[in-house]
Parts: C-alpha cells; sequence; structure tokens
C-alpha cells in the first residue's frame, strides 16, 4: 500500500512540475522553436526510475527559472520520426537546452541540481550587440548633441 501511495507521489510529481508541458510533434516548433525564452527539453520514460528522480530537480529548477520554459517529452508516446531529429539519443533521463530555437546542450543521465542550473546560467546571459554604440552610463543616454 505503501509503495503504491509513494508510487503516484511520483507520478503526480512527474507530471505536474512547476511550468512543464508535454511536446510532441505537433506543438514542438511552436513551444521550442519559436519561444521567446530559453527551452529545457526533459526526455523521460514512465519505467525509467532515474527519470523519477530528475522530474523532482526539475521542478525545483522551474521555481527558480521562472524565465526558462521546462517542457517533456514522453518517449513512449512520441514517434521514431520525432526521436530521429534528436539522435544520438544515448539514454534516459535526456535534457536537451535550447536557445533561440538551437540546441545548445545536453546532459545524459541522472544529474545534480547544481550541473543543470550552471547549464541553464548562460542561456539566460543576453548577447551583446557589436554593431550598437553604446555610449550610455548606468542606463542613461546623453541627450542629443545641440539639445
Amino acid at each position: 500500500m505503501i509503495k503504491t501511495i509513494c508510487l503516484l507521489i511520483m507520478l503526480l510529481i512527474m507530471t505536474c512540475a512547476v511550468n512543464a508541458m508535454e511536446v510532441n510533434s505537433d506543438n514542438f516548433e511552436e513551444e521550442v522553436l519559436e519561444s521567446k525564452v530559453p527551452v529545457v527539453i526533459d526526455f523521460w520514460a514512465s519505467w525509467c526510475k532515474p527519470c523519477e528522480k530528475m522530474a523532482v530537480t526539475l521542478e525545483r529548477l522551474a521555481k527558480i527559472h521562472k524565465n526558462v520554459k521546462f517542457v517533456k517529452v514522453n518517449v513512449d508516446k512520441v514517434g521514431r520520426k520525432f526521436l530521429n531529429q534528436f539522435r544520438p539519443l544515448r539514454g534516459l533521463p535526456l535534457l536537451v537546452f535550447y536557445k533561440d530555437g538551437k540546441e545548445v546542450g545536453r546532459t545524459l543521465g541522472l544529474v545534480p541540481f547544481i550541473t543543470i542550473h550552471s547549464k541553464i546560467i548562460p542561456l539566460l546571459k543576453r548577447e551583446k550587440k557589436e554593431d550598437k554604440k553604446d555610449d550610455c552610463d548606468g542606463g542613461v543616454c546623453p541627450p542629443p548633441e545641440g539639445y
């Protein structure tokens, strides 16, 4: 009985993670490739024990990184054609990191919170535009010449 309750709690955590939604071939482009914020894709399966533990870690991270989209791909529910675009899929759990519609990193297996956190931080930094002249000091720009 206790084992069943624990299993139900873990399944609830896996499906109710903060900001996590299921992604498949129907919504991948919109939710990941066209996302304005960085995306972390969690590839998981219901039979994968490390995936259960990873779900808890990802929920904690989603509470911290509200400006990152966390999505899930249940490998048993999507087709091979969809999974083939993520080759090589060497095992589960697999996290794939996206920024500006491009894959920028991966982790394989049950990795610690701090490892995932350290991969997310660089995704949040804005790129410096080299062509923009920035004469503004502390966010205040000087008035136009002759003013």
